[in-house]
């Protein structure tokens, strides 16, 4: 249709306003193609964005773990039964079993420290690691697994004086480590050293420390966590009897993982499957809270900022953020088995390291069919 002036169409208006109508309509659906062609090709810029943004975050997360394997010894007389035995196997009561390299597995933990996380030169309030926990999210079977450590784990801790400079490594408390370093990256990057070290050299993909004064500022975020007090302390709040049932908000959540009698014990073990007990309903009341509000996480990394130190990125945040959505709590908390006992001043725990090895094959390995 022939383009007209102005003059020209106020004329087709007034002589045929069938054809006036009609021009009209054309060009508003012309308009209309243009915007729907415009959103279309948003749509596919913003989709393609978010998909090369979680594909880097993926790549950036996997490439944390450096290709490598635990150190786990192979039993030799698995290894004489196979005709053609593969480098990465691994022989244990006679099966063959090969490591996941799929999984992802993150450092979790909360430090005894006053305030928000900051860096410490030399000196001064670092913080123990009071909680440590690793995280296990397993792609083949969608499935989340949590291990629970005790932080008077005897492990080898590394020593820096004053000045920072290395002094030898001593066994000690693994929750120590994190006090040698500066409060923050390096404390954090210092207890994934030792955690893996403890667990065969085991990949890490990632850390976040949390200081516990934070507990209260994330917990009510995604709403309050529900538990079944499994132990009295009512000593620290009156809420928490043994056996009730309480939805945890605010200092009463900070009071459930933070609290323990030091004159009883073994009492940080018993705190320590609270803590396991604490993250496990965090992680559901997380995840039903994410899809209720898919802008919760980034509230939830914005309030949290001031308590925490992480090295896990924007874009690694985008993947896991949309990967755990599929993923199920399998339902297993894994502690470790061993032995608490007194030392000099304070307990210490040695871990059953047959269990141990055990624990490893089991959550990160898969059997391999002959």
């Amino acid at each position: 249709m022939e383009k007209l002036s102005k003059a020209d169409l106020e004329k087709e208006a007034i002589l045929n306003p069938e054809k006036a109508e009609k021009r009209k309509q054309m060009r508003r659906r012309a308009r209309l193609m243009a915007v729907i062609t415009v959103l279309c090709v948003l749509c596919v810029v913003c989709t393609t964005g978010f998909m090369v943004v979680r594909a880097m975050g993926k790549s950036s997360i996997m490439s944390k773990g450096g290709g490598q394997e635990p150190s786990i010894s192979t039993d030799i007389n698995v290894m004489d039964k196979v005709e053609q035995w593969q480098e990465g196997w691994i022989g244990y009561k006679d099966k063959i079993y090969e490591y996941n390299d799929d999984i992802m597995t993150f450092l979790i933990m909360g430090i005894d420290k006053k305030d928000r996380l900051e860096t410490v030169e030399n000196g001064g309030q670092k913080g123990q690691a009071d909680a440590i926990f690793l995280v296990v999210m397993n792609p083949h079977d969608k499935k989340v697994d949590l291990i629970a450590i005790n932080r008077d784990t005897m492990a080898d801790v590394e020593v820096y004086g004053q000045s920072g400079a290395y002094s030898g490594t001593v066994k000690a408390q693994i929750a120590l480590q994190h006090a040698y370093g500066d409060g923050k990256d390096k404390s954090a990057k210092l207890m994934e050293k030792a955690v893996s070290a403890l667990m065969y050299q085991l990949p890490i993909h990632g850390y976040l420390a949390v200081n516990m004064d934070g507990i209260p500022t994330i917990n009510d975020t995604i709403g309050g966590v529900e538990v079944e007090c499994i132990e009295d302390l009512t000593a620290a709040d009156p809420a928490l009897g043994a056996g009730e049932n309480v939805r945890l908000e605010g200092e009463t959540a900070f009071w459930y993982v933070k609290y323990r009698d030091t004159n009883v014990f073994e009492s940080n073990r018993h705190r320590l499957e609270r803590q396991a007990q604490y993250l496990q309903g965090f992680i559901e009341q997380a995840r039903a809270a994410f899809r209720k509000d898919v802008t919760l996480p980034l509230t939830l990394f914005q309030k949290l900022s001031p308590y925490m130190t992480t090295d896990i990125k924007a874009d690694e945040v985008t993947y896991l953020a949309t990967t755990a959505a599929s993923y199920e709590f399998s339902g297993e908390i894994y502690l470790l088995d061993g032995e608490t006992k007194m030392g000099d001043v304070y307990e210490e725990f040695y871990p059953d390291e047959d269990a141990l090895h055990q624990m490893v094959i089991d959550i990160f390995y898969e059997e391999v069919q002959q």
